[in-house]
Parts: C-alpha cells; sequence; structure tokens
C-alpha cells in the first residue's frame, strides 16, 4: 500500500483534485477501469482481496475508515480518508492485500476507484478484515 500526494485547490465553491494528470509521475494510469462507489450511513463494502488486480481508492465526500491486511504476511493497517481534508490522497491497494471500507458516519460518503482490471468475479476473494483492537 502507498500513499499518493495530490495538490487540492481549494475555493468557496469547493474543491478540486487532479487524480489522473500528465502533472504526476508517479501512477501507471496509462488504461484503467474507473467508478465510483457510494457508501451508506453506518454500511461497509469491499471484504475481499485480489490475485491479479490492483486498485487506487480516492474519497470524493463523506468520510471513510479504510482497513488493509497483506494475504502474504499478515500485516495489517488502517488509513481514514476525509473529503475535507487539505492535501488529497489516492491509496493504492496492490493485490493480496484484502480491504474493508467502513462508513462511521451519519452521512452518505463516496470514493472513486481506479484499477488495472474491470471487476472479474473469478479474482474477488472474500475476506473481512478485522479492526484491531
Amino acid at each position: 500500500m502507498r500513499l499518493l500526494n495530490r495538490v487540492k485547490h481549494t475555493n468557496e465553491s469547493g474543491w478540486l483534485a487532479e487524480l489522473v494528470s500528465m502533472n504526476y509521475d508517479d501512477e501507471p494510469f496509462n488504461c484503467l477501469h474507473s467508478y465510483v462507489v457510494m457508501i451508506n450511513p453506518g454500511c461497509t463494502r469491499a471484504n475481499h482481496y485480489h490475485k491479479e488486480k490492483e486498485e487506487w481508492i480516492g474519497i470524493c465526500s463523506g468520510e471513510l475508515t479504510l482497513l488493509f491486511e497483506n494475504m502474504e504476511n499478515g500485516v495489517k493497517d488502517k488509513i481514514i480518508l476525509n473529503a475535507d481534508e487539505k492535501e488529497y490522497k489516492l491509496v493504492y491497494i496492490p493485490p493480496m492485500v484484502a480491504h474493508t471500507i467502513i462508513n462511521k458516519r451519519n452521512e452518505k460518503a463516496t470514493v472513486i476507484v481506479f484499477s488495472t482490471t474491470f471487476s472479474k468475479e473469478k479474482d474477488v476473494y472474500l475476506y473481512e478484515v478485522k479492526e484491531n483492537d
């Protein structure tokens, strides 16, 4: 997992962050599948890992807790993404890293996801990452 820093341009009407841009040389965005996911308050999504697929997740609205567990070495991690933070970040999820996305807030949250392939049922392995106490 790796965070990619992005400039967040803010004014009175809202904010803009360039996600895919020739201004950055830290991503391989040459032929990706992308989609937006909305997570209702109190809900959890994902709970899986992929053996082949790579994903990049960026917050669009709200706040989300992302839990990770490397299926090869058992290392766990946690990242909180909040759309109101000063700096915009993309979270990179390599193959073999299980991920769970939790909306603990009372408002909807949305993320945009870029991946190296479109979703394939045969490359989705169910696994719920539990939060460390």
